[in-house]
């Protein structure tokens, strides 16, 4: 199904690194073009239109920067955008002022745990400007000396694009996985998930079910995804999975879903029962839209260290050199292994509701005796009448009902074949 052979992430990560992302702009979809260039398939490129309406939110307006700058009273300069595109507040609006720090000090942002990085900063949804400085950079400013502040952008009404990749299988049932594309200059935060889908666009080949992968800004790209694709993703989502900070040094993790119980989570606890877990709790990406509470979507995120978890977080200290080539082959070969284990794997859900009447199917005797209690063929008979479901595969089957794999399939054959349990396919 797949190429064993390593992929080298490096040399698609040197040339993605330097673009400046947001939630929207020309950014976004130069990054997505390298991508489709990069796993030679052919990703569709759609988008939003500003003011589209998903679910309570609005897509915001579209941003482009130019260049940007802070400069001092001799035109020396202290930072500049086209040399670390995180020294910009995202989303910033236009200025050309020259004042004191002391007149922008709530524009003026650093991060004194990590003295030398450069922190990520955002203003989405609110009209805003702001620069930000390593903390040792920032002290050593004159507070008294005006400086020149000036930032080249506009917000205007526009697109907020994302791309797709549907792998067509023998069923429209699909396996969802995504990331974003909506962060500067981050290395494992940002890069890592999409370097990963990258190689999996390139190395996956049909199989049983459809493998759709998508990048999408976090929050709002996957709030106005689930509004647009509803129904087809209640149809027919086996399992998601969202890929961010997976480039790393730690051992992979994942963040639950709110119930711990889908087929997402069983999918990953049965190949690695000693992963790092988070709890739903903890959740920070698009897990918390997949798997909001009146959704329930067997959508977990799949990581190393977690988001906000490791000490570069969002910062310029989540650089390229925080990232390794054979962290992200690791992450991108299990990644292909949760892939084969649901591809290899039959879900089985009930025709009916209640329990079916089984003196109909001779499966039981009629008369309500002491043998039926007793009857191990029938018990498990009803135990799996009970457990089929889109969470629970033949082999969570057999591991609940404490019998072989192969009982358990020749159970569902008879089920299948009485038509009381179907393939979810």
């Amino acid at each position: 199904m797949y190429s064993k052979k390593k992929i080298n992430f490096i040399p698609w990560a040197k040339i993605l690194f330097p673009i400046n992302r947001s939630l929207t702009g020309s950014g976004n979809v130069k990054t997505l073009k390298f991508i489709e260039k990069f796993s030679k398939k052919k990703f569709k490129i759609k988008y939003f239109k500003t003011d589209d309406k998903c679910f309570d939110w609005k897509i915001p307006k579209e941003w482009e920067i130019k260049q940007a700058y802070i400069k001092d009273e001799n035109n020396n300069e202290i930072c500049n955008f086209s040399k670390n595109n995180l020294h910009v507040v995202g989303y910033s609006s236009p200025i050309d002022i020259k004042t004191t720090l002391k007149k922008v000090k709530k524009n003026i942002f650093y991060d004194k745990t990590l003295p030398n990085a450069i922190p990520y900063v955002t203003s989405y949804y609110k009209k805003f400007w702001g620069f930000c400085l390593p903390f040792n950079k920032f002290k050593k400013l004159n507070t008294k000396k005006k400086y020149h502040f000036f930032i080249d952008s506009k917000l205007f009404n526009g697109k907020m694009h994302y791309s797709e990749l549907l792998i067509k299988g023998k069923s429209k049932k699909e396996i969802l996985i995504c990331s974003y594309i909506c962060h500067p200059s981050m290395a494992n935060n940002e890069l890592s998930g999409p370097l990963v889908i990258t190689a999996l666009a390139k190395s996956l080949k049909p199989n049983k079910y459809s493998v759709r992968l998508v990048l999408i800004p976090e929050t709002i790209g996957a709030i106005a995804y689930i509004n647009k694709n509803l129904n087809h993703l209640k149809k027919n989502l086996v399992a998601g999975f969202n890929l961010t900070c997976c480039g790393d040094n730690s051992e992979l993790s994942y963040v639950k879903t709110k119930n711990e119980n889908t087929y997402a989570d069983k999918i990953i606890r049965r190949l690695f029962p000693k992963i790092k877990s988070f709890n739903f709790m903890d959740r920070g990406s698009n897990e918390r839209q997949f798997g909001c509470q009146n959704l329930n979507f067997p959508f977990i995120t799949v990581c190393r260290s977690k988001f906000g978890k490791f000490k570069e977080y969002h910062t310029s200290a989540d650089n390229l050199s925080f990232i390794k080539k054979k962290n992200l082959n690791d992450t991108f070969q299990r990644m292909v292994s949760i892939i084969n284990e649901i591809q290899n794997s039959k879900i089985y859900t009930k025709r009916n509701f209640c329990e079916p009447y089984l003196t109909k199917y001779n499966l039981t005797n009629p008369l309500s005796r002491k043998e039926n209690k007793n009857n191990k063929f029938l018990k498990n008979i009803r135990e799996i009448l009970a457990y089929s479901d889109k969470n629970t595969d033949e082999k969570e089957l057999s591991k609940l009902l404490k019998i072989k794999l192969s009982e358990t399939k020749m159970l569902n054959k008879i089920l299948e074949k009485n038509k009381l349990i179907k393939e979810f396919i």
